[in-house]
Parts: C-alpha cells; sequence; structure tokens
C-alpha cells in the first residue's frame, strides 16, 4: 500500500487529498485518515522515585534504562513521519499521544535535577537529558500549524482539532509549563498565547484550572490545620507535604511569570489572598514543624525557596492593578481600590506581610496609586502605607548603639579616639528622623512649645506616643529616665506560644489556649452540658413521662373531703346515664366507642352496670391494652344479672332451648318441633350474626388493631 501527493500539494492539511494504492487500486483520500497512521504501539515512560535521601536500586535503574531507550526510539520515529502521517498517528493512534503525556506526568521535577547527578549509573542522566529534548520537539511540532509551504493547516481547523480531539488540554498545558518553563519560558509562553488566540474556548478551561489550583491550597491549608497542630507528624510526611507544596506552588508561579493572559485571570480569581494565606499557614507551618525535626534538613531549602518565588508572584499579580491605572484606562480607579483592598485583606497574615515589607518597597506603588486616581479613599490610604512601611529599629537614649558583624579584638578601634563612622552616621539618622518627627507634631500641634516637642520626641521611641503624652499631661518627663511601660501580655503569650491573636481572653483564666482547666462551662458544639447530643437520646428520654405521672399521681385518691355535695353529683349521674347509654368513655382518656346491648329500653340495666365500671375504673392501674379475660369476664356477668332480672331469683342460669331432640328415627318431642319453629322463624335474613357488633366491641377494648 502506498501513497503519492495529488497536485493540491500546497493546499493546507485538512483539504488535500493523496492518492492510495491498494491492491493496485487507486482511490483518492484525505490526507489526515485513519489509513495513514502509524500502527506501532508506542512505549509509555516510566519513572523511577528519586527524592535524594534514599539509594535507587541498581536493578530498578538498569531497567529503567532499557525501557527509556525503546521510548527514546518512539519518538524519533514520531518525529521523523510526514506532516499527515504525524497529524493522522497523533488524532487516531491515541497511544502516540500518551506517550507524550506519559513523560510530562512523570518527568524529574526541576527541584531534583541535580540528584540525577548522584546516580551511580552513568547511563541515566545522558538518557534522560535525550528524552526531555525529544519530547519538547514533539511538543513543539504539535503547536505550530505551519512547517513548511506544503505542510501546514487553517489555523480555525488546527483549533477545533487539538480542543475537540483532546490533544492539548489544560492538564497538557500545566504539565508542560511545570516541566520545561524555567528553560524555555520565551517559546513555552509563545505556544501559551499562541494556542489561546487560536482557540479561545481554552480560556474558560483555564480558568477552571485554576480554581482546581486554589482548590488545592486549601485542601494543603486545611491538611496543616488539622494535622500538624499536634505536632506529632513523622519526618517522611513532612517532607511529603513539603514536596506536595512545592509542586504547586511551582506551577502558579510559572503561570504567572510565562504569560500575561494567565496573570491577568489571576487577578480576577483574587490569587493575592489565596497565596498570603497559604504562605502563612502551609509554608511557615511546614517550616517550624520540619525545624524541629531536623534543623539541618535540605526542605527547609525548598521552602525558603518557595517564599521568595511566591512573594514576586504576588507582587507580579498585584502588578496588574498598576498596569490598569497607568494605562489610563476606565477601570483605573476600580483597579485603584483593589489595589488597596488586596493589601488590606493580606494584613491578616502577619509573617506573609512582614516579609513582603522587608523584600519590596510598597511607596512607589502607592504613589502610582495615589497620582493616577486621588479620588481614592485617603483613610484607607494612609492605613495601608503605614502598615506596610518598613520597620526601622530605633536606639534608645542612653544605650549604646550596637554594630552588627563587629568583634572585639586587636583591631577593634580604641574609645578615646572617636566614634567610628558608622556610629556617626547612625547618629545623623536619627536626629534626621527626630526632626521630622517634631515637624509632623508641630503640623498635629501648632500651640504647643517647639522645645517641649522635642524633648517629647527624643523621650519616647514614636509619635504616638509622644503626641498622647503631651495631649494628657502637657509636661514630659526627664529625657535620661526612661519611661515605665508595663509589659503586653499579648507580647509575652506570643512570645510562650508563638500564637499571634488578638483576643479579650488571651492569658486569663477563660483561655482555653493555655489553660487546662479553665473558669466556667466551656461549650462547644449545639445544645448545653448534660442535654441530649443526638436527636436518638432525645427520643430515648423518658424522664418527661414519669414527671408527668408524679404530677397526676396527685388526683388519683378521692378523699371525702373532695366529695362535693349531693345535688351536684345527682345532676353529673344524671347526665353520665344519659350519655352512657350510647357512649362510654374508657379510663386514659381513650375515645374508643363501645356499644352497650341491644335492650335499649332496660334503664336500670344501666344503671347497674355503670356502678362497677366505675369502681373498677378508679382502682385499675393504668394500662395501655385491658386484659381480654376480664372484658370477657365482665361481659358475662352483665349477661347473667342481665338473666336474673327477666326471670327472677329462681333460676340458677340461662335458659337452654332445646332444639337438638332425640337421635334421628327415634321420634321428636312437641317442645322441640316448637323450639325449632320458633328458631327458625326468627333467625336473621342474612349470615351477619351480628359481626359487626362483635368487632366493634373488641375494638374498644384494644383486642384488635383499629
Amino acid at each position: 500500500m502506498g501513497d503519492r501527493t495529488t497536485d493540491n500539494a500546497e493546499l493546507p492539511l485538512n483539504a488535500q487529498k493523496k492518492i492510495l494504492t491498494e491492491n493496485g487500486v487507486q482511490r483518492s483520500v484525505a490526507a489526515l485518515h485513519a489509513l495513514f497512521k502509524d500502527t506501532r504501539c508506542f512505549t509509555k515512560y516510566a519513572a523511577f522515585l528519586v527524592n535524594g535521601e534514599e539509594a535507587v536500586n541498581a536493578a530498578t535503574l538498569d531497567q529503567w534504562v532499557s525501557e527509556t531507550e525503546w521510548f527514546v526510539k518512539d519518538m524519533k520515529h514520531l518525529l521523523t513521519l510526514e506532516y499527515h502521517r504525524f497529524w493522522s498517528t497523533i488524532v487516531h493512534n491515541g497511544s502516540a499521544l500518551e506517550g507524550i503525556v506519559s513523560f510530562m506526568q512523570n518527568a524529574v521535577p526541576s527541584y531534583l535535577l541535580p540528584v540525577l547527578q548522584t546516580l551511580e549509573n552513568d547511563r541515566v542522566e545522558p538518557l534522560y537529558t535525550t528524552a526531555h529534548s525529544l519530547v519538547f520537539k514533539v511538543i513543539c511540532r504539535l503547536t505550530e500549524t505551519k512547517e513548511s509551504k506544503t505542510s501546514w493547516m487553517d489555523a480555525e481547523f488546527y483549533g477545533n482539532l487539538i480542543y475537540t480531539n483532546f490533544i492539548i488540554t489544560v492538564p497538557f498545558l500545566f504539565d508542560m509549563i511545570s516541566i520545561y518553563g524555567r528553560d524555555n519560558d520565551e517559546q513555552i509562553s509563545n505556544i501559551l498565547e499562541a494556542i489561546l488566540k487560536l482557540q479561545p474556548k481554552y480560556n474558560q478551561d483555564l480558568k477552571q484550572g485554576l480554581s482546581y489550583l486554589l482548590n488545592a491550597f486549601n485542601i494543603m491549608q486545611s491538611r496543616c490545620e488539622t494535622d500538624l497542630i499536634d505536632g506529632n507528624v513523622s519526618e517522611d510526611t513532612l517532607n511529603d507535604l513539603t514536596l506536595y507544596a512545592e509542586d504547586c506552588s511551582s506551577i502558579l508561579v510559572q503561570l504567572v511569570s510565562i504569560s500575561p493572559t494567565l496573570r491577568q485571570m489571576c487577578s480576577e480569581l483574587n490569587v493575592e489572598f489565596a497565596i498570603s494565606s497559604f504562605y502563612d499557614n502551609v509554608l511557615i507551618v511546614l517550616y517550624r514543624n520540619i525545624q524541629e525535626v531536623n534543623k539541618h534538613s535540605r526542605y527547609l531549602n525548598h521552602l525558603n525557596d518557595m517564599r521568595v518565588e511566591l512573594l514576586e508572584t504576588f507582587r507580579s499579580i498585584l502588578s496588574v492593578q498598576l498596569s490598569n491605572i497607568l494605562e489610563n484606562s476606565d477601570n483605573g480607579l476600580l483597579a485603584a481600590d483593589k489595589f488597596i483592598s488586596i493589601l488590606t485583606e493580606c494584613l491578616a497574615n502577619s509573617v506573609f506581610v512582614a516579609d513582603y515589607k522587608n523584600l519590596y518597597d510598597i511607596d512607589d506603588d502607592l504613589a502610582i496609586v495615589q497620582l493616577g486616581y486621588k479620588s481614592v479613599d485617603q483613610v484607607k490610604f494612609d492605613f495601608i502605607q503605614k502598615a506596610y512601611a518598613k520597620e526601622i529599629v530605633q536606639p534608645k537614649r542612653g544605650h549604646p548603639a550596637t554594630v552588627r558583624g563587629t568583634e572585639a579584638g586587636p583591631a577593634a578601634v580604641d574609645d578615646h579616639e572617636g566614634p567610628s563612622i558608622h556610629e556617626e552616621a547612625q547618629s545623623t539618622e536619627l536626629e534626621q528622623r527626630i526632626e521630622q518627627s517634631v515637624q509632623h507634631i508641630m503640623e498635629l500641634l501648632p500651640d504647643m512649645d517647639v522645645r517641649q516637642i522635642r524633648k517629647a520626641v527624643c523621650t519616647y521611641d514614636n509619635v504616638e506616643e509622644a503626641v498622647s503624652f503631651l495631649l494628657e499631661q502637657g509636661e514630659p518627663a526627664a529625657a535620661n529616665e526612661e519611661p515605665i511601660i508595663p509589659a503586653d501580655p499579648l507580647d509575652e503569650f506570643y512570645l510562650r506560644t508563638g500564637i499571634d491573636r488578638l483576643n479579650i481572653y488571651d492569658g486569663d483564666e477563660f483561655d482555653v489556649m493555655v489553660n487546662d482547666k479553665v473558669k466556667g462551662i466551656i461549650k462547644k458544639g449545639k445544645g448545653m452540658p448534660g442535654q441530649p447530643r443526638t436527636l436518638n437520646e432525645l427520643l430515648d428520654d423518658k424522664s418527661h413521662i414519669q414527671q408527668t405521672r408524679q404530677f397526676y399521681r396527685q388526683f388519683d385518691v378521692i378523699t371525702e373531703n373532695d366529695v362535693n355535695d349531693d345535688e351536684y353529683d345527682d345532676s353529673f349521674d344524671a347526665m353520665a346515664e344519659s350519655e352512657s347509654r350510647h357512649v362510654r368513655a374508657t379510663k386514659g382518656g381513650r375515645n374508643n366507642t363501645l356499644l352497650v346491648d341491644d335492650d335499649q329500653n332496660d334503664d336500670s340495666g344501666s344503671e347497674d352496670e355503670s356502678e362497677p365500671d366505675q369502681e373498677t375504673n378508679r382502682s385499675a392501674p393504668l394500662s395501655f391494652c385491658e386484659n381480654p379475660e376480664l372484658a370477657r369476664k365482665r361481659y358475662e356477668e352483665r349477661l347473667n344479672s342481665k338473666y336474673l332480672r327477666r326471670h327472677g331469683s329462681e333460676a340458677t342460669g340461662p335458659k337452654v332451648t332445646d332444639v337438638r331432640g332425640k337421635p334421628k328415627g327415634q321420634g321428636q318431642d312437641s317442645k322441640v318441633l316448637l323450639n325449632r319453629r320458633h328458631k327458625n322463624e326468627n333467625k336473621a335474613q342474612s349470615g351477619n350474626h351480628n359481626r359487626k357488633q362483635g368487632a366493634n366491641y373488641k375494638r374498644s377494648r384494644g383486642m384488635m388493631p383499629s
């Protein structure tokens, strides 16, 4: 099977046709087709674990060398393919793209590259360098739309091709920047900007990728807050967390430094505050924990490098707002307000602010903000200017100034020969600061005497204390006397615990951070101590039933004093008697109905029946279901009493009506025949046999579910 190019060779790849000869038959096929793909199975790159602390097994290195050699051969073969065969292989042979991605996922990070030189196998470093270079060449070929006059494709077609076939994705771009961003920053920047221009859909995908990266920052922060707060973490765990934090931060650093578009995206997603929070709550926490375990750990240097890079990244993202102000754009005022707001929010992270203002001078940035838009809030502006001002240690009066880096020795200058050059410069600088402070206070208090102000400034270390003293007392203390300043409990708490908090309960009997047993009840979560914590505990609590029973037991026993007059009892009994003929209320307040006997005309029977029921209800305990045996017994007694009332006291039991008679064939008595006739004439027309009445009776007694 062979192919040759037709006369449309100068057309783009998506419009070209190739003459394909197969079994002597020629046909025209699109240049980008599955028939032109390379059918080989491309080798994936396999990584070996290297951290510079543990030795790598020689057998592992030999296996890695063998597999990497095949990987290098496949990458070289991929580069030698023709343009249309190269793209047909990339699109229709998934193993080719998987091989490229496998290297970027398993490549050695940039901060571990020096470790390769320490390995015993001399073939590892040259072979890795070769694979690193070949994969980058393949990436460059993937991201180019034109190689020659006959090898090119339309920009729109290229953008849809790499996006719909998932050839270049956001993880692909992140890995490419992480592996090749430091050594090939200009080329990677051009590739990234060209892809974003050819396919705008990547902008939204990159925003989602940045959001995922910020989520990784939050996960790291929560992990440090939960696992590292006790300090019982092994050194290996701390090292792994450091490497993971370095991977996340290095990707963000490279994204911001390489692409202006991604820098603008980071500004829109407010990455600045995430960086400052990650700086204080992850890097500083890891640094302290590793330093407690191993003061000579090399991971401390990794953390210091990350701190410097994140500070540079923060300033780079923050400069987007300054660029908007200098360009005199319409949203310049919004940019100035956002610049002030970002710096204000970051003040919550004290270590980050201290390192940032020591590394960078913010006065120039604030001058651009104030010069460009004077309508910015002056109060916020002054607050930020003071908060981010560099701290200058002022020596107190009466104490000699110390000089760093000097040691007493034979070459030391004699005290009688006069002050050194450094001391003279420091004294001149001190006088200038004093003069500036006096001028500042004179603007605030023009009626105050200059000599009095100068004495106050020389006595106290800062302008605020001098102004406060002048307003309260008016006459400063002697210049040679040190003011008595009480110790701040917050400073003592910070020195003991390392926690910088602003709380009214710091250090007192309510502070749970320093005291094992505190005064009062410390409520955590919902509810109060002693109460049910869950729904099941609340449902299982039956104490209120006992309280209710105790309350109602005082009404159970009726004494003679509780009996009312006869007139009231007679009227109540008459009313109850008229209602009890149809409905009778059972004990416990249950409104279950009980149908009385069919004989509705017997008034005396109802009166006699109600008396034992009332006595029984008064003495019987409260039960969920009435005993069926007692109900049957009470029913039989009522039938017997009714029979006795009808037939007199001579009868010993209910009258038995004989309908059975003698056995068949022996003749029957006339009385038996009369009883059979009476039963046949008076039986019910239907076969109900009072089932409904009996069921209602049982239901009212609780003998069957309602």
